[in-house]
């Protein structure tokens, strides 16, 4: 593990960080081609931090910490904004959001009745977030190029995101309730639907 306070990965993920707020201009300002872009930068460095951090073997606590902080800023501002925009329905915005507190909410206390316990990201997790980001690129796309197809394309992305969240809380809730059941007092690891990664 690098022992530099950031790596290449980890100033991708703080880029990942400034672009939350820009995206959030552009979309306020109805430039959405703009907005679009700024959104597909974003998910590309999502992709590209975690890479460089495994070829580099740059791996750091710094990286593992922001890296999700960023995606949940990242989605919890578009989700947000779009469905003040009625791009997208309320109920999958609040079904989103909703998930990722009662996750938030469960590994604290998980935290502190047994300690610290890494979360490592399960299939069904990774296959979740990608409806999630899919729906929201989606729909600003629908935005800046209103058409059919891209309107019904949304409805789509949206039930894929719908199923594969609550998927994703049930398997996690049933796979922490197992693991504190079988494990009460140890420190292993326990792997959930969430998205908290390693780099």
């Amino acid at each position: 593990m690098s022992t530099r306070t950031l790596t290449a990965a980890d100033q991708i993920t703080i880029l990942r960080l400034v672009f939350i707020p820009l995206f959030a201009i552009l979309e306020v300002e109805r430039k959405f081609g703009w907005a679009l872009a700024v959104l597909a930068i974003a998910m590309v460095s999502d992709s590209l931090d975690g890479v460089l951090a495994r070829l580099l073997h740059q791996e750091s606590p710094v990286g593992v910490a922001l890296d999700p902080i960023a995606d949940k800023l990242l989605m919890a501002t578009a989700f947000l904004l779009l469905a003040f925009r009625g791009a997208l329905p309320w109920w999958i915005t609040i079904v989103v959001l909703s998930r990722d507190v009662a996750l938030i909410i469960t590994a604290l206390l998980i935290t502190l009745v047994a300690g610290y316990r890494p979360f490592r990201p399960s299939l069904l997790g990774k296959v979740s977030t990608f409806f999630q980001m899919l729906t929201i690129f989606v729909a600003v796309y629908s935005q800046a190029r209103a058409s059919s197809p891209a309107e019904f394309a949304v409805h789509l992305s949206v039930y894929f995101t719908l199923g594969f969240t609550l998927a994703s809380a049930f398997h996690y809730l049933v796979t922490v309730q197992k693991r504190i059941a079988a494990h009460p007092a140890d420190g292993a690891a326990i792997t959930t639907s969430e998205e908290p990664k390693v780099e």
